[in-house]
């Protein structure tokens, strides 16, 4: 399959279809670090705060990284983060591109305790893992580059999950246990939807893997992360629980499709 490099001259429906993509995450890996920043407020130690600290920087490096790609094809991408910074809780879907599981008011209800936030890179980072994970297997090779960084540091973010959970664990007990036990269902729902549908067959999503933008369907996804959170699970010594639905509605937003090229902050 054909490859691009920078520089290189692009299709016109290549370059689309790659700007869909990296808009849609760049965006929301920005926005998913401010909303990390908001529980702050659970950070029960010093070392918590650090770490979580850490995970805000790199979530919004992962924007970063994607926007430069975007801004070497003619986006300007200083409107887009201009726009989230200054509309963090309500950012304008014709200006920007957030999955509906990080706009504040969908994002804040999940969240009461510091075993939420442990919970969240546990249960729900697996499914970043398998899913960025793919664009380390881009045919746009700068991205593809750019996904080794961004998919290691995901993995990062999924031991932290596991180290802040051991801690709640080390800390609190048969209460803390309790505690995350109740909270691995609704953040499973959240991780197991995170791909899609596994019965989308639109002709969009499919010209995707034909550009080689995309290699993995969401079904084999969806099997990824139920061996990653099977094993993460066990290793903290929480039980997975049966029957958890899919939530494909936090994984939303915005339909995709393949515009066209966006010259400037707007979509």
């Amino acid at each position: 399959m054909k490859t691009y490099d920078s520089k290189d001259s692009l299709p016109a429906e290549y370059k689309n279809a790659l700007l869909d993509l990296l808009s849609f995450q760049a965006d929301s890996e920005f926005a998913g670090g401010q909303r990390v920043e908001e529980n702050m407020k659970y950070a029960t130690r010093p070392e918590e705060a650090y770490r979580l600290a850490k995970k805000v920087m790199e979530e919004m490096g992962h924007g970063w990284y994607c926007w430069e790609l975007m801004a070497e094809l003619g986006v300007d991408v200083n409107a887009r983060v201009q726009h989230l910074v200054q509309n963090r809780d309500n950012p304008d879907p014709k200006k920007v591109r957030v999955i509906n599981g990080f706009r504040q008011e969908n994002w804040a209800p999940l969240f009461e305790s510091w075993a939420d936030v442990a919970m969240f890179s546990t249960a729900v980072t697996p499914a970043a893992v398998a899913f960025l994970g793919q664009y380390r297997q881009s045919t746009y090779l700068p991205w593809a580059r750019v996904s080794e960084r961004i998919w290691a540091e995901e993995k990062g973010h999924l031991a932290f999950g596991v180290w802040a959970a051991k801690r709640v664990l080390e800390f609190d007990g048969e209460e803390g246990r309790k505690l995350l036990q109740a909270a691995v269902p609704k953040f499973m729902q959240i991780g197991l939807g995170f791909a899609g549908r596994p019965s989308d067959d639109s002709e969009h999503f499919a010209r995707y893997f034909e550009l080689g933008l995309k290699v993995k369907t969401a079904q084999q996804i969806q099997d990824e992360y139920m061996e990653i959170v099977e094993k993460r699970l066990k290793e903290i010594g929480l039980d997975v629980p049966d029957d958890v639905q899919p939530n494909y509605d936090m994984r939303v937003g915005y339909a995709t499709s393949l515009p066209e090229p966006a010259k400037s902050g707007v979509k």
